[in-house]
C-alpha cells in the first residue's frame, strides 16, 4: 500500500509538475521520509484507545507491515481481532484507520521533505462527512499546526486529514513556486 500510495502521491505531483523546478522534482523522487514518517506514525499509537496500549503497538506493527507489503486494511483485520477482547467492527475501524494514518503521514513526510509547509484540505461530501471536516474543505492548513477537527461541544481534537477515525478526507501539499519559473 506504500508504495502504492507513494507512487500515487508522485505522480499527483508530477501533474502539478510546472508549479515544481527541475531540482525540487530530483528531491522529491530523492526524498528520505523515513524518520520522519516513523515519527508520525509513532504518534499515532496513543489514538487507539480500544486496546491496551502493548495491543496498541502491536496492531500498529501489524498495519505497517500489512502496508509495506501493499496490502489493503481488510487483510489484516483478522490480526487485529485476535489481540484481544475485540469486536470485529471495532477491529475494522482500526484497521481502515491504521491504513489512512499511515498515508497521510507518508503524504506529509514526503511533503515535507521537499519543503511543503501547508496543504489544502479535502474531503469527499458524502452523507458520512462530518460537518468539520466538511467546513475544512477547500481550505489551506500548515502541517506543523493541525486544524481542530472535532465537532462543537466535543472534547478539542486536531488532526490531518485522514488521520483521526474513519476519516477519509485527504490532504493535497503545496509548494511554494520557484523564483526563477515564470
Amino acid at each position: 500500500m506504500l508504495k502504492r500510495a507513494g507512487q500515487h502521491d508522485f505522480d499527483t505531483w508530477m501533474s502539478l509538475g510546472e508549479l515544481i523546478t527541475k531540482e525540487t522534482r530530483k528531491k522529491l523522487r530523492d526524498a528520505m521520509t523515513g524518520s520522519r514518517f516513523a515519527d508520525l506514525q509513532e504518534a499515532q499509537v496513543d489514538l487507539i484507545k480500544s486496546l491496551p496500549r502493548e495491543a496498541a503497538e502491536k496492531a500498529h506493527e501489524i498495519a505497517m507491515k500489512s502496508l509495506s507489503n501493499g496490502d489493503r486494511y481488510t487483510d489484516f483485520v483478522g490480526l487485529i481481532e485476535k489481540l484481544g477482547p475485540i469486536a470485529e467492527s471495532r477491529a475494522i475501524c482500526i484497521a481502515r484507520t491504521e491504513t489512512a494514518r499511515a498515508r497521510t503521514s507518508y503524504t506529509q513526510a514526503r511533503a515535507e521533505a521537499v519543503g511543503s509547509t501547508h496543504y489544502i484540505w479535502h474531503c469527499v461530501h458524502d452523507g458520512a462527512t462530518r460537518d468539520r471536516h466538511r467546513e475544512l474543505d477547500g481550505t489551506i492548513q500548515p502541517w506543523a499546526d493541525p486544524p481542530i477537527t472535532s465537532e462543537p461541544g466535543q472534547k478539542e481534537i486536531r488532526s490531518a486529514p485522514g488521520s483521526s477515525f474513519n476519516c477519509r478526507c485527504y490532504a493535497e501539499p503545496l509548494f511554494k513556486k520557484s523564483k526563477y519559473e515564470d
